[in-house]
């Protein structure tokens, strides 16, 4: 029932984003939303002995939906966790230009031309639907953001960056 209840809510949040139903949008200082979540998600897997870096080069301000900004932070740091192995790492830099978030990888690189489909997981993860990373992707294509997904000496990397008018 919990997993049929947050696969509801996801779709829902999913379909607000795509209708453009976050309209009040602000300057939003990422790196502080980042530094909340970092420390909220560092506590509920303590258990997995994952050490986390927030590394702030500069900051990150963005025009978005604050609402929308914390939810893109969040699903972006727990996906760093839930698919994390045990005693990992979690790194998160921070620069005027992007946020890249990078987790220790437990196998081989991800399909890139999959990974931000709905319901596409490359590993299944107990009470995981698989939307995560495609309401991140909505959220970024709103505001017009990049989300990437690289593979880098055993980690896997997602890059926020501003598009390229």
């Amino acid at each position: 029932l919990g997993y049929v209840s947050r696969l509801n809510k996801s779709l829902l949040l999913l379909t607000k984003i795509d209708n453009n139903q976050f309209c009040d949008v602000e300057d939003v200082d990422m790196n502080a939303i980042l530094r909340n979540v970092a420390e909220d998600y560092t506590e509920v897997y303590a258990y997995k002995e994952v050490s986390l870096a927030l590394e702030e080069n500069g900051v990150f301000d963005v025009r978005i939906n604050r609402t929308l900004a914390g939810i893109l932070a969040a699903n972006l740091v727990k996906n760093a966790f839930v698919h994390n192995v045990q005693g990992g790492r979690v790194q998160i830099s921070c620069s005027s230009d992007k946020i890249e978030f990078c987790n220790t990888a437990s196998g081989e690189a991800l399909d890139s031309g999959c990974i931000f489909e709905r319901f596409w997981q490359g590993s299944r993860k107990e009470g995981s639907a698989g939307l995560g990373l495609a309401i991140a992707q909505a959220i970024c294509r709103q505001f017009n953001l990049s989300l990437e997904y690289s593979y880098n000496k055993g980690m896997h990397c997602f890059t926020i960056s501003r598009q390229m008018s």
